[in-house]
């Protein structure tokens, strides 16, 4: 693939929020995009890790790509590199009089009739998930944008699949355009996914060993969101299969997913900035959540509904 080289491109007057790094905005090809830079890792907290900065542009754009190949509706990125550094640049969706509203802004706003999944009294600032179907469900401002449940858990999968930890309520919401209509806005910020501020050292030694890539793949894994106080493993959940959301979430995504690994492996390895090692590692965390829990999981589902169609059929041969 070509890298874009994002020097040419001088800055335009918009700005924009939001603490993972920095970031500018430009036009690039008559469109305004916000070019995100990597984030300086600092050594005390990235101990053993011989890294100077995050891969989060690049994990970016593969998680963004990938939603994009399963048909999902997300932002435009396009990688390449300024000063030196390799950068990300994200499509801005809205248009001049949008206004994003976040989740957690929408969220915060509803004196909620429920209780979270504790039985405790909710703030409108929590991560528990059962506090958040709710507010989904009842929140009078999202009552004329459909699909939003369903949103919710296919980004869920999704996430799932790429291994992103940070779907919290901040990064995902609802477009109010310049006529008022209200719309979902597309899938975005997608950069703290496929262990972003990982060097090829701990991703050869996780290869290295099936046990501790199962462990990373999905057995040990955590998402933000909570229930009962406690941090999920987004796998086990999806494994339960307690949901009726998430179940159809799995049975729409996953044959899609079945689909295009050819086409996300062939991304993957047509990215010039990775390093070997890093591609062995980004595709093999991906099987490995598609094969070990995503496929078992969707096959258990359509066995479900397999066996409650034939129900009628066998009652009425009595």
């Amino acid at each position: 693939m070509q890298m874009v080289d994002f020097n040419r491109y001088g800055q335009n007057q918009r700005m924009y929020g939001g603490t993972a790094g920095r970031k500018i905005g430009i036009v690039y090809e008559g469109k305004n995009y916000i070019l995100k830079f990597p984030g300086n890792l600092k050594e005390q907290q990235m101990k053993n890790i011989q890294l100077s900065y995050s891969n989060s542009p690049v994990c970016e754009y593969i998680g963004s790509q990938i939603y994009r190949l399963l048909g999902f509706p997300v932002h435009d990125t396009v990688l390449g590199f300024r000063n030196k550094k390799t950068v990300v640049a994200c499509g801005d969706f809205l248009s001049d009089g949008d206004r994003l509203y976040e989740f957690d802004k929408i969220k915060v706003t509803f004196d909620s009739p429920f209780l979270d999944s504790s039985g405790n009294e909710t703030n409108g600032t929590g991560l528990d998930l059962y506090e958040i179907l709710m507010t989904i469900q009842e929140h009078p401002f999202l009552k004329g944008v459909g699909g939003i449940q369903e949103h919710f858990w296919n980004m869920f999968v999704v996430d799932a699949l790429i291994g992103n930890t940070d779907r919290n309520n901040s990064n995902w919401g609802v477009i109010i355009r310049e006529d008022g209509t209200k719309e979902l806005a597309p899938v975005y910020d997608n950069g703290n996914c496929l262990n972003s501020k990982w060097d090829d050292e701990k991703m050869q030694a996780v290869l290295s060993d099936g046990k501790r890539l199962a462990s990373e793949s999905f057995s040990a894994r955590r998402c933000i969101f909570e229930l009962k106080g406690d941090r999920l493993n987004p796998y086990h959940l999806i494994e339960r299969m307690e949901y009726d959301g998430c179940n159809e979430a799995v049975r729409n995504i996953t044959p899609k997913i079945a689909t295009a690994l050819p086409e996300i492996e062939k991304m993957i390895l047509e990215i010039p900035v990775l390093t070997d090692i890093q591609k062995k590692f980004y595709l093999a965390v991906v099987e490995q959540r598609y094969e070990k829990i995503l496929k078992p999981s969707y096959q258990k589902i359509m066995g479900q509904q397999m066996a409650m169609e034939r129900q009628p059929k066998e009652r009425g041969c009595r």
